[in-house]
């Protein structure tokens, strides 16, 4: 049915679907930017799946998935590769990345499972091991439309039938949660495609703050879901830079902690 048919027999045409469309470098690149722009003594990988982005990294690197399914070498370029295929609660329980690596944690991606407390228990959990200066990078926190900030992953049911495949879940909690939570943390949205990457610098690994209010947090957050109203408003909150304006020119000290 076109418009002008839907007009003339008295129905509405639907609106056109909301989508903000990112443009940017791959995350996967803007991650090994970051790590060469920090001069990174070491990096951990929550979520590493195929090992796309993994392979890119020439430092010591700890990567944790409970069900690797590499199509590539990941060791690449670094001297030494820790990988513990298990839940990333399990290998924070029983592992230290600082007692692995001989120091604290310089960079750090979360690309774990999208839910939000499961990200939010990966950041409290990275920063308590992370230097101070150190750098945490989230991904999939900015989505590009409602549809894909589902809990479940419906795909038969996208109106959005392009991007029907895509998945953020509802990770973009964890950006509200950290601004209301922790104002202390400096946060810079980035533009990479596909769907963003969350800077997060000023670490202190002191804090008890999150952990302290986990359930509270849990409770307040978790009924909340995505509306058009709230994604605007979401975007306006977080408008990102360019990842060049990031990493071009000397400008990462201006982001975050060299």
């Amino acid at each position: 049915m076109t418009d002008s048919t839907a007009v003339s027999s008295g129905l509405q045409p639907e609106p056109p679907l909301l989508r903000k469309p990112l443009q940017g470098p791959a995350y996967r690149d803007f991650v090994k930017g970051v790590v060469e722009a920090k001069s990174a003594r070491n990096y951990l990988e929550i979520g590493v799946h195929n090992g796309s982005s993994l392979a890119l990294i020439d430092r010591p690197a700890i990567g944790v998935d409970p069900a690797f399914v590499f199509d590539r070498n990941p060791v690449g370029r670094k001297r030494v590769l820790h990988l513990f295929q298990m839940g990333s609660d399990e290998f924070f329980r029983d592992h230290d990345p600082r007692g692995i690596f001989g120091c604290p944690v310089d960079v750090a991606f979360l690309d774990g499972m999208h839910r939000f407390e499961y990200l939010l228990r990966d950041f409290i959990n990275t920063e308590r091991v992370c230097d101070p200066n150190g750098v945490i990078l989230l991904d999939d926190c900015l989505p590009i439309s409602v549809e894909m900030t589902e809990r479940v992953h419906a795909p038969q049911n996208r109106k959005d039938k392009a991007i029907a495949g895509w998945w953020t879940g509802d990770v973009w909690k964890v950006v509200s949660i950290l601004r209301e939570y922790r104002p202390d943390l400096r946060l810079t949205p980035v533009a990479v495609v596909p769907t963003g990457s969350i800077v997060i610098s000023n670490l202190n690994p002191d804090s008890t703050t999150l952990s302290d209010k986990y359930f509270e947090i849990v409770d307040k957050y978790f009924p909340q879901t995505m509306s058009d109203q709230k994604f605007n408003e979401y975007w306006a909150q977080n408008t990102p830079v360019a990842a060049a304006d990031v990493l071009g020119d000397f400008g990462f000290s201006i982001y975050a902690r060299p």
